[in-house]
C-alpha cells in the first residue's frame, strides 16, 4: 500500500488595523502551485457550499480581482 503525502497546513488571520489578510504556510508546504491549489479549492469548496453558482463566483472574482493587483500600494495582494 502506497505511503499518503505529509499533511500540509495553511492558517489565515486578518488584521483589520492594517486591513490585511495574512497567510502562514506549514513548512512542508513550499511550492506556490501547491499553495494556489490549495487555496483555490477551499475557496470554490466554500462558494459552493455557500450556494454560490459558478455565475455568482465569477460575478465576485470579476467585481474584487482589482483588489488583489493593483499597481499601487492599496493592492492586497502585495500586503499579504
Amino acid at each position: 500500500m502506497a505511503e499518503l503525502p505529509e499533511d500540509k497546513k495553511i492558517i489565515l488571520t486578518t488584521d483589520y488595523k492594517d486591513n490585511t489578510i495574512n497567510m502562514e504556510f506549514s513548512d512542508n508546504l513550499v511550492d506556490n502551485r501547491e499553495k494556489g491549489y490549495i487555496l483555490s479549492a477551499a475557496f470554490l469548496a466554500f462558494a459552493a457550499n455557500e450556494g454560490l453558482d459558478k455565475q455568482q463566483v465569477m460575478e465576485m472574482i470579476n467585481s474584487h480581482y482589482d483588489q488583489f493587483t493593483g499597481d499601487d500600494d492599496s493592492s492586497l495582494f502585495k500586503r499579504l
